[in-house]
């Protein structure tokens, strides 16, 4: 599989953010995936995996190495008459909507997630009172420290609020098996579809964004409504700024760098620090270099 040399990451993100990668590879089949892990490691070459870009900061320095990006492994079948499965690299929402046109119910809380199997997996993505440990029959994965595909069930998953077993470093989601109910297609259609409409209305659709930036602290306290009345509103850094829609969504005003994103980020927490004294944590994940001070923004 030829790469694509000094590629330009911020294509590949939903924030358009990020510095080049020095290849960056695009595998379509697990066969492929596993035949380019065998080749970077003969040849020594440390790697690092992004899906669909979303839910992402990748450094602006840029990205030694490869970048092995999931995205085009799209495969959906039908296992039986209510079991999906899922490559990494399938959207939500054409998943979501998929799983309605055929009359399976479970997916409606995914169409207006803008990420792949993969990352909803390792991040337990979620919303409308869902999320994707309720749909999860089993997940295959490459495991890079034995270099053996392997298939771990939900209790080896270990589900947590936006989070599970699978370390990004280590594991390599390859797909997913999605367990449904069958159900009435008009009404599952329907929902599905005012599902989208909220997330039209409630978020930025227009300007790239990485989704959610903070996690909501607990069940009765959401990170957007404390951001929302700290005032985060009007923050801004460089070309990076808080959504007016939706306070828990940075957006990139064109041109902005990863340092202006986090700079950001460190405001909006010690917004909603200093007037509920509560310290938000990051959703997102990160891509590349960042100093020790940056980092502090994930509590690392």
């Amino acid at each position: 599989m030829d790469p694509i040399c000094q590629a330009s990451l911020s294509r590949y993100t939903t924030l358009k953010v990020g510095g080049t990668a020095e290849q960056l590879f695009q595998p379509s089949s697990t066969e492929e995936l596993v035949n380019l892990l065998e080749q970077l490691k003969r040849q020594g070459i440390n790697w690092h995996v992004i899906g669909g870009g979303s839910n992402l900061l990748v450094s602006s320095g840029g990205i030694s190495g490869a970048v092995i990006r999931t995205a085009m492994m799209t495969g959906i079948k039908t296992i039986d008459t209510n079991i999906l499965e899922a490559e990494a690299g399938a959207r939500l929402p054409h998943l979501a909507k998929y799983a309605a046109s055929i009359g399976l119910s479970g997916l409606e809380f995914a169409v207006g997630i803008p990420g792949t199997v993969g990352g909803a997996v390792v991040m337990n993505a979620g919303a409308h009172g869902s999320c994707t440990a309720n749909i999860i029959e089993n997940v295959t994965l490459f495991d890079t420290e034995k270099f053996e595909l392997k298939t771990l069930g939900l209790d080896e998953l270990k589900f947590e609020y936006r989070k599970s077993f699978i370390d990004p470093n280590k594991h390599i989601v390859v797909s997913a098996r999605l367990k449904l109910k069958v159900d009435n297609k008009d009404n599952i259609e329907a929902k599905t579809r005012e599902n989208e409409e909220y997330r039209w209305r409630t978020q930025p659709i227009g300007w790239p964004n990485a989704g959610s930036t903070f996690k909501n602290p607990s069940l009765d306290k959401s990170a957007g409504f404390l951001l929302d009345k700290a005032g985060a509103k009007e923050l801004k850094e460089g070309q990076a700024a808080v959504s007016a829609i939706h306070a828990n969504f940075v957006i990139n005003l064109g041109g902005a760098t990863s340092d202006e994103v986090v700079k950001l980020l460190a405001d909006m927490q010690n917004s909603v620090m200093n007037t509920f004294q509560i310290r938000l944590k990051p959703e997102w994940k990160t891509l590349g270099e960042f100093s020790q001070a940056e980092r502090e923004v994930w509590n690392i």
